[in-house]
Formats: structure tokens, C-alpha cells, sequence
């Protein structure tokens, strides 16, 4: 699913790797926010009266009366399950992570007008958490990982052997320098091409462990007026700062154990993505009566700078070929000991949200409130995320290869739709949640899926200007990963089946 923008920084070949998925993985985000919020699928686009609103329909906030400081750690268990050819694996991570933390400011209207408050709010939520660990497995005779360096030589036309040795640090040169691909050669001794010393034919064991790390914080600053108790507008701007870290090791072994100039390889990629990007938000919730509440709210296109950092390293063991024992060789080796680095823009598209909310026993004394449940659906349109280069890009081509990156993404992925429904029932100072969350499968090939489905419940206490809440939710989501491509021969995808646990503990007081 990821090895961004693998770029040669010693000449003017380049390797490029990115993948569609990449901006998916960016785009598709849930609200993350408070424990309330969660538990209640994130149905908050026309609820307000939570610190979430401001991430989500700015309006919302323009329901508080009072002032209010929370924050929400988070502890995760995530487990995956694979399905590559035809072989099953299971593999786990946990960690813990902050989902937001803010403060809300009401500060009163005019008193001879019909603007009731004016609220203020600033905070940071986390949307995504990239942390995550996947391994897989199989056997495979119809082709090799190794097969995507002789297709990088063959589609370069490389015939001259210290090109072929030095002109592709993250990929080929470190294959053909630790002899994994080696020559065929005329009479003369000229270079004809190319072969793996893979053994396809008898049968190879591929593994691949993939271990992400990171993930999105958005920072916001929102603003939100009051009309009367019955119309409220609002409006965010948006700092977001994205990290993700990702690394992926293959490993192909002899599935005979003969002898026969290879036992195995392993190819281990590094990359290190950092990005910061601005957005908008904008939103109106309309309350047409006490008990009923209508929200809108649009969420503009974020765009970001990125940076990707990235290595690659290459050990074989073929079994004394050429008189070698074990060989390794690193990128570090054939760039001056150096990471590479590639800078471009990612934005990530627009949603739009619509929200309605039903009130149980409305009261404008919250306490005689009696709970409520709320609906939202979100559009989100994936097939406008787009990769640019910057303007100071070194590379010509690479604009040409960012294009028919955007033009595969927009063949391969469709626009979606987030469902969230959620409920509270309020028994004077303890309530009770309920929530459900559903994001439609975004890709257009059949049989390929990253549906992803939560379930939440969740308990609050409120009493005496503070409350604590306390959520639980699980997390259901299918994708698909490619270890490896091919132009020219086979290659297989392998289907992930991910769940997770999420809990997540807000404290607030409020002043």
C-alpha cells in the first residue's frame, strides 16, 4: 500500500513508487474528538454542544453557555489478518494516542439585539492513527519480488554494467551489486539482459511484514454566533500536521532447500512522510423547534507540503554464487551516506456533511434534558485528492509521474459515503451511549474492498462543573495489498481483514 516516491538522487534516472492507496490513506479519516462524540458513531453535525463541533460543523459550538476545558487519551489494539495466496496470518499492535484536547470561550451578545453569544474555541483532534502492523505470507511460482528490478533495467534500457551498479539506489543497483540480478551476456561479453537468480519455476516462500507508525493531529481555531437560540453559523481554520512511517520487509526463501545458488533474499524499504497543510471549515445548524435540529457543514480541501524521507537495503545469501557468502548493500552506500528526500503537495479533497438531531424532552436547562439521537451522512469525494510537484522540483518527469498517479486514482477509487447514527439517554447526572459508523467501500474493481465499520458504546458522568466519559469502540475495515507490482508477469494482491479496539477517557471542567 505505500512506498511513496522513491526518488534516485544520484543521477537523472528515477524511481517512482507511488500508489494511489497513498492518498486514500490520507483521505479516508473519521472525526476522531471526545469520548462523548465516539460513542455516539460521531453523529455531531447537527448535536453541537460538544468540543467535536468545532472539527466537524463549527456551528455546533455556539450552543455552549458556559466556558469548557477537556482532553481525551486514547489506548489501541489493532489486529490484522491476511489472506495471500491462499495462506491465513494474524499479527498485533497496541499503543495509546491523545484524540483531542480544546477549550471552548462563550462570551455573551448584544443585549438589545438578537445575537444571543458568540463562542470561541481552539483545540487539536486526531482524525487517523497510522499505527498498525500486517504480516504475510505464501508460496508463489508464478513470479518474484525480484522481477520488479529486472523490469526497472529492462524499461531503462540499461546496458552498461556500472549504471546498472550505481544508477538505481533504491531499487535495481542494490539487487544487481549484491547479485540477486545478475547478466546474460553475448559472446562478445556485452550485456543482453538480465535474469533473477530467484528459482520461480520450484516454488519460492514469500513473507512480508509491514509496520506503520503515525498519523494526522489537526489543530483548529473556530468561531461561532448565535441568532436568537434558533440559528447558529460557525466557521474553522485548520492547521493539520501528518506524519506517517512505514516499514516493510520482504523475504523470499527456496521452497526446495536444494542447492542451487539461492536461499533467500530480503528487501527492507524505509520511509518517513511528513506534511503540513491548511483547510477551512464552514457550517449553519438551523432549530426549527426545541426538539428538532437541522445541520450543514462543508469541509474545504486541505492541501499539504509533504517530504519524504526514504532508504532501501538489500541482503541475499545465494548459496556461495560467485564465491560470496552473505551480501548486503544499503542506499546509504550509493548516495554518500545520505537518506533520499522528495518534496510535493498532496490535497486532500472536500466533504460535506448533513445532520439532523432529536432531542428528548427538550429543556434549555440542560440538566432536565433526557438524552437525544442523532443522524449524519458525509460525502466524501476521494477521487479529487491529487499529488502535484512543487514548483522548485528537480525532477522534469516528475510532475508526468504525478499525473498518471491522479489518473489511476481516479479509475481505481470512487466517491463515499460516511453514515453515522448515535444516541444518549441522560439519567440525571449518568448517561448512556450508543453509536454506529459506516464508511462505503471507495474502490470500483470488483471483489476488492476497504469498508470500514465501527461500533461504540459509552458511559458519561457530569456533576458539579466537571464530567468524565468513557468510550468503547471496535473498528471493522477491509483492504487490499499489493507486496509488489509487475508490468509483465503475474502478481498478487493480498486481502487484509483488520479490527480494532479503541477506548477512549475525556475529563472536562467547566468554567
Amino acid at each position: 500500500m505505500k512506498r511513496l516516491l522513491y526518488i534516485c538522487l544520484l543521477i537523472s534516472s528515477s524511481a517512482f513508487a507511488q500508489e494511489s492507496a497513498d492518498a486514500i490513506r490520507y483521505s479516508m479519516t473519521d472525526h476522531g474528538g471526545t469520548a462523548r462524540s465516539r460513542a455516539i458513531g460521531g453523529a455531531v453535525t447537527a448535536l453541537g454542544g460538544d468540543l467535536s463541533a468545532a472539527y466537524v460543523n463549527p456551528a455546533g459550538i455556539g450552543l455552549y453557555k458556559t466556558g469548557e476545558l477537556t482532553f481525551s487519551p486514547s489506548l489501541f489494539l489493532n489486529r490484522s489478518k491476511t489472506d495471500y495466496l491462499n495462506t491465513s496470518n494474524k499479527e498485533k499492535k497496541n499503543g495509546y494516542d491523545y484524540n483531542n484536547f480544546g477549550v471552548v470561550l462563550p462570551k455573551d451578545g448584544s443585549y438589545n439585539g438578537r445575537w444571543s453569544n458568540f463562542t470561541f474555541s481552539i483545540g487539536m483532534v486526531s482524525p487517523v492513527n497510522f499505527s498498525n502492523k500486517v504480516f504475510l505470507s505464501g508460496n508463489n511460482n508464478q513470479s518474484s519480488f525480484s522481477e520488479k528490478y529486472l523490469e526497472e533495467l529492462v524499461k531503462n534500457n540499461v546496458t552498461d554494467p556500472n549504471k546498472a551498479a550505481t544508477g538505481f539506489p533504491y531499487g535495481s543497483s542494490l539487487a544487481f551489486n549484491t547479485y540477486l540480478i545478475d547478466t546474460l551476456l553475448n559472446p562478445n561479453y556485452t550485456i543482453k539482459g538480465y535474469r533473477s537468480l530467484a528459482p520461480i519455476s520450484s516454488g519460492l516462500i514469500q513473507q512480508n511484514t509491514v509496520t506503520t507508525n503515525g498519523g494526522i493531529r489537526d489543530f483548529f481555531m473556530s468561531a461561532s454566533a448565535n441568532y436568537s437560540d434558533k440559528v447558529y453559523f460557525g466557521g474553522t481554520v485548520v492547521f493539520s500536521k501528518l506524519t506517517f512511517e512505514r516499514n516493510s520487509v520482504f523475504r523470499e526463501s527456496d521452497i526446495t532447500k536444494k542447492l542451487n545458488n539461492f536461499n533467500y533474499f530480503e528487501s527492507e524499504d524505509y520511509l518517513y512522510t511528513s506534511g503540513v497543510g491548511v483547510g477551512i471549515k464552514a457550517g449553519i445548524i438551523a432549530r426549527p423547534t426545541k426538539d428538532f435540529r437541522i445541520g450543514v457543514s462543508y469541509h474545504s480541501p486541505l492541501v499539504y507540503s509533504m517530504i519524504d524521507d526514504y532508504s532501501a537495503k538489500i541482503t541475499t545469501d545465494l548459496e556461495g554464487y560467485m564465491g560470496n557468502g552473505v551480501l548486503k548493500q544499503s542506499s546509504l552506500d550509493l548516495n554518500n551516506g545520505s537518506m533520499g528526500q522528495y518534496q510535493y503537495n498532496f490535497t486532500r479533497p472536500s466533504k460535506l456533511l448533513f445532520g439532523i438531531c432529536y432531542t428528548l424532552s427538550s429543556d434549555e436547562n440542560v440538566k432536565n434534558q433526557k438524552g437525544f439521537v442523532s443522524a449524519d451522512v458525509e460525502y466524501d469525494n476521494y477521487k479529487n485528492a491529487k499529488f502535484t510537484p512543487t514548483i522548485n522540483s528537480a525532477y522534469n518527469n516528475g510532475g508526468d509521474y504525478l499525473n498518471e498517479v491522479n489518473t489511476n486514482l481516479k479509475t481505481q477509487y470512487k466517491s463515499g459515503l460516511n453514515i453515522r447514527l448515535g444516541g444518549e439517554l441522560k439519567f440525571n447526572v449518568l448517561m448512556a451511549r450508543m453509536g454506529f459508523n459506516y464508511m462505503t467501500n471507495t474502490f470500483t474493481t470488483s471483489g476488492i474492498s476497504n469498508k470500514r465499520m465501527n461500533l461504540s458504546t459509552g458511559l458519561g458522568y457530569r456533576n458539579k462543573g466537571y464530567f468524565v466519559d468513557l468510550t468503547y469502540i471496535y473498528q471493522i475495515w477491509n483492504d487490499a495489498y499489493y507486496p509488489y507490482r509487475l508490468e509483465q508477469a503475474y502478481f498478487a494482491p493480498s486481502y487484509l481483514k483488520n479490527g480494532s479496539s479503541n477506548v477512549v477517557l475525556t475529563v472536562g471542567f467547566k468554567f
